[in-house]
């Protein structure tokens, strides 16, 4: 029941003339293979018995010639009738074969006379009956219908029987050629008539074109409407973070200058109270604090700079493969807290990119951090593993970074939508969906682009392509 429903939807979904040739098709068709069928079913008995009397006047012609000059039981009669079924298989081609198969007088053991057929075996078969009628029987010869007719030959004592085989393949022939004029019939018929239906429903069609084709051009404005609708919403919200960040920016300012005041007390301290043997591992540590501090304000002057006029980026010529690594020694502690295993693989690391190296490395610190929360998520025990490699695409001239995580995965209806503003999987208060549209607008503005490779349930790949510097010469 299905069945029909579905194909009465699918008819009912085709324009007019579709539906018209569809009709013609379906009706034309099995009408053409009925009187095929039909003219087949009258046709091949009158062939068959035509070509069955072909045969039976050739065995009589045969008989008569042999029996009026007495060939059997002549020495060379082997030799004389073989010459006459040659002469005579000549101007018959649907014949295949012709045997003469003798009987003794004294017994009724059948011996080989002659045939136009030349083969080791010439022997006489055993299924031949000497007697005075004439038969015909329908049987297969190599996977072909013949006729075998039997007819007998008597020359005083002397008695035969005449084989002949006969081919039906010209029946066939027949057949074949009907079912392809039927066919070629239905289908100029079909033609014919879905050109006459089809100029005379022209007007009709074309009215019912220009209403489908505004139909969709409706659609298709009230798809651009609703994402219109959704821009402006998004802007809305873009715009009170804007508003948000600068007031942010400048709140964070004084505390972040006291903390940078009492790591100088800390550094000058240090020189005084601390044994020498840690000195080392401190000042690394109070290093990178100090330089996380300094992005930090990078990124506050950043967003200070979002609510004025554009001011010129300062670009630097760096290896992808030392941002990583300056972000790695960020997350590290991260890595060993939750137990996973980081591998890095560089293969670019001669070819370098012209950007502002604090935008890349906040695009990879977002990346590493949605891996390191995806990794997070999972519940079935196993291994945690990031794997981070660099190569050079030689083709279009771009150094391209993968991170690669055994995460939870993206679910395959959140894929398209993982880099629009806002949208976020994330459990709420863990993030605001932004990270992800604010790497592709980064990397967009060096002519680079990110895709998101993620099957659910197994993990997530990021690729970064970002165009390679040009040398100074």
């Amino acid at each position: 029941m299905m069945g029909w429903r579905a194909i009465l939807k699918y008819f009912n979904h085709l324009e007019l003339q579709g539906k018209v040739s569809l009709i013609l098709i379906s009706v034309i068709f099995p009408v053409s293979i009925l009187l095929g069928l039909a003219q087949s079913s009258v046709v091949e008995p009158l062939l068959q018995e035509e070509i069955r009397q072909v045969g039976i006047s050739f065995a009589q012609n045969l008989a008569s010639q042999i029996e009026s000059q007495k060939l059997l039981g002549k020495a060379n009669s082997a030799q004389s009738i073989s010459d006459k079924i040659q002469s005579m298989v000549y101007s018959q081609p649907g014949i295949i074969r012709v045997d003469v198969i003798g009987k003794k007088p004294a017994s009724d053991e059948l011996y080989f006379i002659a045939s136009n057929v030349e083969d080791s075996e010439n022997q006489a078969p055993t299924d031949i009956l000497v007697g005075d009628q004439t038969s015909a029987r329908l049987e297969e010869e190599d996977e072909l219908p013949v006729w075998n007719i039997l007819h007998p030959v008597k020359s005083g004592s002397e008695r035969a029987m005449i084989r002949v085989l006969v081919s039906l393949r010209f029946v066939s022939g027949i057949q074949a050629l009907i079912h392809r004029i039927n066919l070629i019939a239905a289908i100029l018929s079909t033609v014919l008539l879905i050109l006459i239906l089809s100029f005379l429903l022209k007007r009709t069609i074309e009215n019912e074109r220009q209403l489908k084709v505004a139909q969709e051009s409706n659609a298709a404005l009230s798809g651009r409407l609703q994402e219109t609708q959704q821009a402006l919403i998004q802007t809305e919200k873009l715009a009170a973070m804007g508003q948000l960040t600068a007031s942010f920016a400048h709140e964070i300012g004084t505390p972040l200058n006291a903390i940078g005041g009492h790591l100088q007390l800390l550094e000058m301290g240090l020189e005084k109270q601390v044994a020498e043997e840690i000195k080392g591992g401190i000042r690394e540590r109070m290093g990178i604090i100090t330089g996380q501090l300094r992005k930090i304000e990078d990124i506050v002057k950043g967003f200070l700079q979002t609510t004025k006029k554009p001011i010129a980026r300062q670009l630097s010529t760096v290896a992808v493969a030392d941002l990583v690594q300056n972000v790695l020694a960020l997350v590290e502690p991260t890595f060993s807290r939750h137990g996973i295993q980081c591998q890095t693989g560089f293969g670019a690391t001669s070819e370098k990119v012209e950007v502002v190296p604090l935008e890349i490395e906040q695009v990879i610190l977002n990346l590493i951090n949605n891996a390191i929360d995806s990794m997070k998520d999972r519940e079935n025990g196993s291994p945690l593993n990031l794997g981070i490699r660099t190569w050079n695409d030689k083709g279009p001239g771009r150094i391209v970074l993968e991170i690669a995580d055994t995460g939870t995965g993206i679910p395959p209806e959140n894929l398209k939508q993982v880099f629009k503003p806002f949208f976020t999987t994330k459990t709420d208060g863990a993030g605001h969906g932004l990270g992800l549209s604010i790497c592709q607008q980064i990397i967009r503005s060096y002519g680079g682009e990110v895709t998101v490779d993620s099957e659910w349930g197994t993990g997530t790949k990021v690729r970064v392509s970002i165009p390679v510097a040009e040398r100074k010469t």
